[in-house]
């Protein structure tokens, strides 16, 4: 059996991978009290680190959720049918709206991120540009929690 050294930053990275792979996953509101923990119990050089794969698990694990809007087409049946074509012509109407809209919610949680992944996926947001406003986003959201921690704890101790 290998033996694992449990104070590697190697190991660190990989479980924050794992952690936001999970978080993402299954969208039940834990992601944010993870980044917190990463940035109250890991030394500030790690807990950046461990942000940033945190991060990239997270967002990986949207795609699945993605995916499922670019194929929903086929099962959202007649009446959300209507309301995804009615989506897609606002935003032929308003090309920067599905960006902004998934910014938002990727910064804020305001839609549902997991909501928004599928929504544009249902309304054929370009992958790229999903990809990276999805990144952006969450690395200022997760950034911020792992960071609050780091500035507070000299004041505590």
């Amino acid at each position: 059996m290998p033996e694992f050294d449990l104070s590697s930053p190697a190991l660190a990275l990989w479980s924050a991978a794992a952690a936001g792979i999970a978080t993402g996953i299954l969208p039940i509101g834990l992601a944010e009290a993870t980044a917190l923990a990463i940035g109250l119990v890991m030394p500030r050089w790690l807990a950046f680190a461990m942000g940033l794969a945190f991060t990239l698990g997270h967002v990986a694990a949207k795609l699945p959720w993605y995916a499922l809007g670019r194929h929903a087409d086929r099962a959202v049946g007649r009446v959300g049918a209507r309301y995804v074509a009615r989506a897609m012509a606002m935003l032929e109407a308003r090309p920067g709206y599905g960006i902004g809209v998934l910014g938002l919610s990727a910064v804020l949680s305001v839609p549902p991120f997991h909501l928004a992944a599928i929504g544009a996926g249902l309304v054929r947001l370009p992958f790229l540009p999903f990809v990276a406003t999805c990144l952006g986003g969450r690395l200022l959201r997760f950034g911020v929690l792992v960071t609050a921690p780091q500035l507070l704890r000299p004041l505590f101790g």
